[in-house]
């Protein structure tokens, strides 16, 4: 039953950012065609309207050249298109959905092709790796897990945390960010996670390398799996396709790293009435605590070596840095929903251009627009 526990969770929250991030307009009639919509229309318009002429085409830019594609306007008072406007969070359980089910279907295809061969240079990968942590003096894995095996609570929590709050946290994180910031900065952080994802998977097929809690016996480090051991692993991990030959990078570490500055670099609002300094150090703690708590999680099960953490740290800033390479994908989503007959609902403005103001306050919308 904890197997799946995961799972469960994961569709909760799911569920809970759908209906936290609904639209909470009053459902009307739309006075052209007489259906339904979940949104109110624009004030604007009335009896006297003249009928709307909406272009067939938008621009977008395709590696930097400016290119036509379909525009899904048309279908905006679909069915589908309206109740994405009421629910539009489920836009992104799609993104969501669609990148992590890739990621795991491409290790699944690495899994279900492993050969002999591979399994061996995996094995030399990790004990090439802990050569050079051992001469870089870093190689705190053993003493690391050491201090966890006799503490049965502690070494439960920090299998708990490892197996549970990693894609639970992530999921969390988006539907809070997609809640209070604005769109460029959510879609920018959304992005840089499928970008890491990407580089992931480049970097562990080209490079397969074999976790700590594997290494055979002989090689003398007797690192415990101490996840399985404890029957604390998710349903993700316990099954044939999961490649488990996927040590470097830690996307558990670059993923923390990319909500904690994201945290941690927020703005000290005084929504709260609370000194500005002291959220300011409130918010800086806790964006470096949870990294610090998912480090320590992957090398006390001898999932990761500190060197796979330093990479999912590059990978992470990489990724913060290039995400904006994935906008040359918009304009395969556009032909995608416009062949679906969807429209995808904007998130600042309603469908009729009626703006919707959001008052954040000077200071914050300044960082919200540097961030």
């Amino acid at each position: 039953m904890d197997a799946f526990l995961e799972p469960v969770i994961v569709f909760s929250i799911l569920t809970a950012g759908v209906i936290f991030n609904r639209r909470r307009s009053t459902i009307v009639r739309d006075q052209r065609d007489g259906s339904w919509s979940p949104s109110s229309t624009s004030s604007s318009e009335g009896l006297l309207s003249g009928p709307v002429v909406e272009a067939q085409w938008r621009e977008r830019k395709f590696l930097g050249k400016k290119v036509r594609s379909r525009n899904t306007i048309r279908w905006k008072n679909s069915f589908v298109s309206r109740i994405l406007r009421k629910f539009p969070f489920l836009v992104e359980v799609w993104y969501w959905l669609l990148v992590y089910w890739t990621y795991q279907l491409a290790r699944a295809f690495s899994a279900v092709t492993l050969q002999t061969d591979t399994v061996v240079a995996a094995r030399e990968h990790a004990l090439s790796l802990i050569r050079l942590e051992q001469r870089l003096n870093i190689f705190l894995e053993p003493a690391i897990q050491a201090y966890f095996l006799p503490r049965p609570t502690m070494l439960k929590t920090i299998n708990m945390i490892y197996s549970f709050i990693h894609i639970p946290g992530t999921i969390t994180f988006l539907a809070w960010l997609y809640h209070y910031a604005p769109t460029s900065l959510f879609e920018a952080r959304r992005r840089t996670l499928a970008v890491c994802n990407l580089m992931a998977f480049v970097v562990f097929t080209a490079w397969p390398c074999m976790p700590p809690r594997l290494l055979p016996e002989e090689d003398g480090f007797s690192f415990v799996d101490t996840v399985h051991a404890g029957k604390v692993a998710s349903v993700w991990t316990t099954n044939k396709f999961c490649n488990q030959l996927a040590a470097m990078p830690s996307l558990h570490f670059g993923y923390s790293f990319v909500i904690g500055l994201t945290i941690a670099t927020m703005p000290p609002t005084s929504s709260l009435h609370v000194n500005k300094l002291r959220r300011r150090i409130m918010l800086v703690v806790a964006g470096m605590a949870y990294p610090t708590i998912i480090l320590v999680a992957i090398l006390a099960t001898a999932n990761h070596y500190i060197l796979d953490a330093v990479a999912g740290f590059f990978v992470a800033l990489i990724g913060w840095h290039i995400n904006g390479i994935l906008l040359n994908l918009l304009v395969i989503e556009d032909w995608a929903f416009y062949f679906l007959r969807v429209h995808k609902p904007a998130r600042e403005a309603d469908l009729d251009g009626a703006q919707i103001v959001i008052d954040k306050g000077d200071d914050e919308e300044d960082w919200w627009r540097k961030a």
